[in-house]
């Protein structure tokens, strides 16, 4: 029997400056689909953010859904890019901003078990 879930899968949390670790891992035999992913941009300068899913380890140019996108300062940026996008089982999102502690993400959606 399938069973979903809805909750938020990442507390506001702020990015890295580098993609050393996943911001949201999918259990094992559990898929995640993104509802809404949000970065916020709380200095007072521009600052890029990366994102994407990966099967394993960093990301590369073919799992990579935002790529040095520029955010201004107190901007905040809904992505469409990640909305209703799947987290296979034991797959993770990784995001990163190019100023560590500069940007808010969190996001929500539903767990498939």
């Amino acid at each position: 029997m399938t069973t979903l879930t809805l909750l938020q899968l990442v507390a506001p949390a702020q990015l890295a400056a580098t993609d050393a670790a996943a911001v949201y891992t999918a259990p094992a035999l559990t898929s995640a689909k993104i509802g809404r992913a949000v970065f916020t941009n709380t200095t007072a300068g521009p600052v890029t953010i990366t994102a994407g899913i990966s099967t394993g380890g960093a990301l590369a140019a073919a799992t990579t859904l935002i790529s040095a996108m520029t955010l201004a300062a107190g901007q905040s940026y809904v992505s469409p890019e990640l909305a209703g996008a799947i987290i296979p089982a034991a797959s993770a999102l990784r995001a990163y901003a190019s100023a560590a502690t500069s940007i808010t993400f969190t996001m929500s959606g539903l767990i498939i078990q």
